[in-house]
């Protein structure tokens, strides 16, 4: 029980409880994503509405779809990226080791895991802060949420879901570090 991840803190396993990194990472992911989903709302709007797409293939939709569902991987990689890379001049002492960092302007494997990792805490936390909602407003209150959710503007019940997404990703990040570290504790033994 020393060593179990709800039990007491141990030294070879740190704290569920999320940290100041965990959080960092938490809204730096939510407020990424979030301008994403709107670049991609914008771009949506202005251009792909303008073209007459009637006589294009089923399957270039399907293609496009699924590049605009995928495409929070790449933001996340590429900004995790050069994160590292700015960060990396102006706080030396904080440098990842040279095998988890890759010079260039492409990102390397960490990045990519970090892409994907933020790709799968932000549905994770998206579902669950939905769900959250669907569970404790009635069915006319939900309805009303998501009506006015896609007409208005930005108001309260939008910033309550992204107040749920951030402490799941908080929560998450905290996990996957806590995973990590105990991957590297058992590696060295």
């Amino acid at each position: 029980m020393a060593n179990s991840p709800f039990g007491a803190p141990s030294p070879q396993l740190p704290t569920l409880i999320p940290g100041a990194r965990a959080w960092v990472n938490a809204v730096g992911l939510i407020l990424l994503l979030l301008a994403w989903q709107y670049v991609l709302t914008e771009i949506y709007e202005h251009i792909i509405l303008l073209i007459n797409w009637r006589h294009v293939p089923v399957r270039v939709w399907y293609v496009l779809l699924l590049l605009a569902l995928l495409s929070p991987i790449a933001v996340v990689a590429f900004a995790h990226h050069w994160m590292h890379r700015i960060l990396d001049n102006f706080f030396p002492e904080t440098k990842l080791p040279d095998t988890e960092t890759v010079p260039g302007t492409f990102p390397g494997i960490m990045s990519w895991w970090q892409g994907l990792f933020g790709w799968v805490a932000k549905l994770i936390s998206s579902a669950i802060a939905y769900t959250t909602l669907a569970l404790f407003l009635t069915d006319n209150a939900l309805s009303y949420y998501f009506l006015r959710f896609f007409t208005d503007g930005w108001n309260v019940w939008r910033v309550v879901p992204i107040i749920i997404q951030i402490i799941i990703a908080a929560f998450l990040y905290q996990f996957e570090y806590a995973v990590n570290q105990r991957l590297i504790a058992a590696a060295r033994r």
